[in-house]
């Protein structure tokens, strides 16, 4: 995967709550924001051990990968995006300089001399799809006005459009009862996107 193509995932839309772009310029440095960092390649891991011994705050999203080698077959975990990773910045109250000079970085993506910013939610979208091992499951990143399907509780197999998605992992779903769309709140592990094949 490519700087574009991470740029093309990032400006896609993955967010599931709208947040509003703050009024300050893009690189004014206020808050925290996460910014992708270039790897080495199969380096994401020893990338992230050594920026967070330097005391930066890391997401490396991961996948299990099935491996056959010599009549072998395991399992391993591996980077989502091949290559990248994202970091947490304070743009102009954090030194970010020694990003690139960490083992396994290959370089901070910048433009116009600063770091670039993730688009906001992107990335916590990303880290809400995530299981306690890392693992990020996309299918559980969530749009309103997606087609979804109820794949447990009392509304199980019902078809629904997505309404709102709560912090909390709360999610309003409008179903279709006796011709009228009724608002339900449900949790977001119980849905699933429905996709006609």
């Amino acid at each position: 995967m490519n700087e574009e193509e991470i740029f093309a995932m990032l400006n896609d839309g993955l967010h599931c709550d709208p947040l509003p772009e703050p009024a300050r310029h893009l690189h004014d440095g206020g808050a925290t924001r996460w910014c992708v960092v270039q790897t080495h390649q199969h380096s994401e891991s020893l990338a992230e051990r050594h920026l967070l011994s330097q005391n930066f705050r890391t997401y490396l999203p991961k996948r299990k990968r099935t491996v056959r080698h010599a009549r072998s077959v395991k399992t391993v975990f591996s980077a989502y995006f091949d290559s990248y990773l994202f970091v947490s910045l304070a743009l102009h109250q954090q030194s970010w300089y020694p990003i690139n000079s960490t083992v396994g970085v290959r370089k901070l993506v910048m433009s116009q001399g600063l770091p670039v910013p993730a688009p906001h939610g992107v990335v916590e979208s990303l880290m809400s799809a995530t299981d306690d091992d890392g693992i990020l499951h996309p299918d559980i990143l969530l749009r309103s006005g997606q087609r979804i399907r109820v794949i447990d509780g009392p509304f199980a197999d019902q078809l629904g459009i997505l309404d709102h998605v709560g912090k909390s992992g709360a999610v309003r779903i409008l179903l279709d009862i006796m011709n009228r769309s009724i608002p339900i709140t449900i949790d977001r592990d119980k849905l699933a996107v429905f996709s006609q094949n």
